[in-house]
């Protein structure tokens, strides 16, 4: 009986090319035909006679154009959440067929946050004993989601400040930080404690990102000091430090990152007369690599280093805000 359903699903499919939907999944993801046709490895306009196909099937524009990029219409948003969730699926069923391998692992995160993450990972493969490589794939706060690389199977370990949810995958808090404030060691008017007044006579920097977790903390800063003056902006978190060493500008940083370098560059911790609520960094992975038991064990003395952390009270957040 299983059989003949499954036949019979498949005969609704009928004159409709299945590989549509991976072009269809590209285009959304990439919001631009040459580099979804790069990504396919075919023409532009091989991706311009998929998309009519497309069009036609639903009987929808599906992206329209607006400047460089094609936006997606409500019916293309709403094909795309159910293909994610199927996709994902997919993924998983044909995974459980295959044997797992540990000798490579790929973690996807922003550069700021390999260079916390990616050395409690190589440590923790040391201490499990496991003999790994380990690939960094660096995001884009632009362009990259959890969502696109877990279901495109572009990664095994994501760290990202944005949890992401699905059947599929695991997700749990890596780390919480804290933030904390800075300026040049010879600040003119600022010695060693911050007061809400005297944002008041400074310029700050600002982190250029998207992620709400961020963007919360951004406006919590703003809603202390009444409004800040925005002199430096950058999406590089040690372009913002070499700005802070060199100017006037008070820039709020992870204190993980500031202790790091402090040595090296020309800046002072500042006493701040309000705490802000910390940042998570979210770990997420598929649950069907839990069947590997070197994997499972890597988790396991994540989690104790993530523990220990807490228990000493050391933090440090991904981002500059």
């Amino acid at each position: 009986m299983k059989m003949h359903d499954n036949l019979e699903s498949l005969k609704k499919f009928k004159g409709f090319d299945l590989n549509l939907l991976k072009v269809f999944e590209i285009m959304y993801i990439c919001g631009n035909g040459t580099r979804a046709g790069e990504i396919l490895g075919v023409t532009s306009s091989a991706v311009t006679q998929s998309l009519h196909k497309l069009r036609k099937f639903f009987d929808d524009p599906l992206f329209v154009r607006e400047r460089n990029s094609m936006l997606p219409t409500s019916l293309a948003r709403s094909i795309h959440e159910n293909l994610t969730e199927s996709l994902g699926q997919v993924f998983e069923h044909l995974l459980t067929s295959q044997p797992l391998s540990m000798k490579q692992i790929t973690i996807h995160c922003s550069p700021f946050c390999a260079l916390r993450v990616l050395p409690q990972v190589a440590t923790a493969l040391d201490i499990a004993q496991l003999s790994c490589n380990i690939n960094h794939i660096s995001s884009d706060v632009f362009l990259d989601s959890t969502e696109d690389i877990l279901s495109y199977r572009k990664a095994d370990l994501v760290f990202d400040t944005m949890p992401y949810y699905s059947f599929s995958t695991m997700t749990e808090i890596f780390h919480i930080d804290e933030t904390v404030a800075i300026c040049r060691k010879d600040h003119p008017r600022i010695k060693n404690i911050l007061a809400a007044n005297d944002m008041q006579n400074e310029n700050s920097t600002l982190l250029v990102n998207e992620t709400n977790s961020v963007k919360n903390i951004q406006y919590q800063i703003q809603n202390y000091f009444g409004g800040r003056r925005f002199a430096y902006s950058s999406s590089s978190m040690s372009t913002i430090l070499s700005i802070t060493e060199c100017t006037d500008a008070v820039s709020f940083i992870p204190r993980w990152f500031a202790l790091k370098f402090i040595k090296s560059f020309n800046i002072k911790i500042l006493e701040c007369e309000f705490k802000l609520q910390g940042v998570s960094t979210y770990m997420t992975y598929h649950k069907n690599l839990m069947r590997n038991g070197a994997f499972i064990k890597l988790i396991k003395i994540l989690r104790e280093t993530k523990m220990r952390e807490v228990d000493e009270n050391t933090f440090g957040d991904l981002h500059v805000f």
